[in-house]
């Protein structure tokens, strides 16, 4: 067992503050007890607490963000605080694109991919598809994307893009200027949306699943997919495109419905914790459940596509086999590590990184992402993105292709140009590991 480094520090301030003939340790520690807090909690849990600095005298002075981020790991790109100020939001999802036209190199603008429910943005109208340029004062850059997360009520200047029947071709065309309400406390719903589609002689159930909730969405999927098998359902499409990641536990429920009885009881995924933490690996199982018996299974991923649910993809492929479950659209985001949320005294919480997710068959999830059985760039076709499940979208359009001719129709219009341009911003689930 390591002796603790930091109780020797503690001891000589504690030393320092009563030198004078004058104990000031109570002031000291009233100042600074949101800052101590934190250092416990991630001198306790985080993944890389080896790496962890003795902060000096004067940071814990320093504001708590500035303290929390500035004893990360160099390379934890995973960890992240929520001040109640950023737990307010617009309640969208975009990507900042440079003008995709080319009419503008230096120009930039935010193609909103997903609108939450009763959100400020959805009652400002805005929807998937929405081309926003500015917002208040500010011209969208990916370097001020946080002035379209949350703040106070603002303006969008909106804009869409329309094809020229003289010319044919693409042009900007301006639309309206929204009125966006503050940021409040949104709820984006888990289970998001889910439909039946008759594709020839198929008979095909979609579900778009936003983020695994604790103990949360377990009931509603039964009950989905009991309806389903009520209708005959042949194929699934899993739309895991903007699902950030969340609680293994609940992935591993989720997931459950989708083995046969005979595997429940095996191993969904793993959190492995540092050496010093050994003693709180935790592995999820296959819950017993009423299976969901279908064909094929498609998901549906992106870049966005992190954590538990590409553990979720990873681990559904090694279970049930490449032949059964197929992933459609991009590579997901290769986020492999855990985090854990704790909620402070003083109104904010810190999600450090606290162990490294492994899948069903006991590797490390891969730091490279899960890989597209087959490649469809939504952002391919930014001048007509549909609203999610309606047919015409264009990563279901392709995968309903797929289940009818088993490969992907020609794609003329298909371009990666679009994908380096691109900066998305969709918000992180909240990993809990009980």
């Amino acid at each position: 067992m390591r002796l603790n480094k930091y109780i020797f520090p503690t001891i000589l301030l504690a030393a320092i503050l009563t030198s004078c003939g004058e104990d000031r340790t109570h002031e000291y520690l009233e100042k600074t007890e949101e800052n101590q807090w934190i250092l416990s909690q991630m001198q306790s849990d985080y993944l890389w607490n080896d790496s962890i600095t003795m902060p000096k005298r004067k940071d814990f002075f320093g504001s708590s963000s500035n303290f929390f981020y500035n004893l990360l790991y160099k390379g934890d790109n995973s960890s992240y605080m929520t001040d109640s100020a950023a737990a307010t939001s617009y309640g969208m999802s975009f990507a900042i694109i440079r003008d995709p036209l080319g009419t503008s190199t230096n120009k930039s603008y935010a193609l909103v991919l997903f609108v939450e429910p009763k959100s400020p943005a959805e009652r400002a109208g805005v929807k998937r598809g929405t081309w926003i340029s500015k917002v208040g004062s500010h011209n969208v850059t990916s370097g001020n994307a946080g002035y379209l997360e949350r703040g106070n009520a603002t303006k969008l200047v909106t804009w869409q893009i329309e094809l020229d029947t003289e010319s044919m071709e693409y042009i900007w065309s301006a639309n309206d200027t929204l009125s966006m309400e503050s940021a409040t406390a949104t709820e984006n719903p888990p289970l998001y949306l889910d439909s039946i589609y008759n594709v020839r002689n198929h008979k095909v159930g979609y579900i778009v699943y936003n983020r695994f909730t604790p103990q949360a969405q377990s009931n509603d999927i039964a009950n989905v997919l009991s309806q389903f098998a009520g209708q005959g359902v042949t194929d699934l499409i899993l739309d895991l495109r903007y699902n950030s990641g969340g609680s293994a536990q609940e992935a591993a429920r989720i997931a459950s419905h989708f083995v046969p009885a005979a595997m429940q009881g095996d191993t969904f995924c793993r959190i492995v914790h540092n050496s010093d933490n050994s003693d709180k690996n935790i592995t999820y199982s296959y819950s017993s459940v009423t299976p969901f018996e279908t064909g094929m299974i498609y998901i549906l991923t992106t870049a966005a596509t992190r954590g538990t649910a590409e553990a979720f993809a990873a681990s559904l492929q090694q279970t049930l086999g490449r032949d059964k479950v197929l992933i459609v659209g991009e590579n997901s985001a290769g986020d492999n590590i855990y985090t854990q949320t704790y909620t402070s005294p003083y109104n904010f919480t810190i999600s450090p990184a606290v162990g490294e997710l492994h899948t069903a068959d006991g590797n490390l999830l891969s730091p490279y992402g899960q890989h597209a059985n087959y490649t469809v760039n939504e952002l391919s076709q930014f001048h007509r993105l549909y609203e999610l499940g309606e047919e015409q979208e264009y990563l279901l359009y392709n995968t309903f292709y797929l289940i009818v001719n088993g490969t992907l129709p020609y794609l003329p219009n298909e371009t990666d140009a679009i994908a380096p341009q691109t900066d998305k911003h969709i918000r992180k689930g909240k990993s809990i590991t009980k």
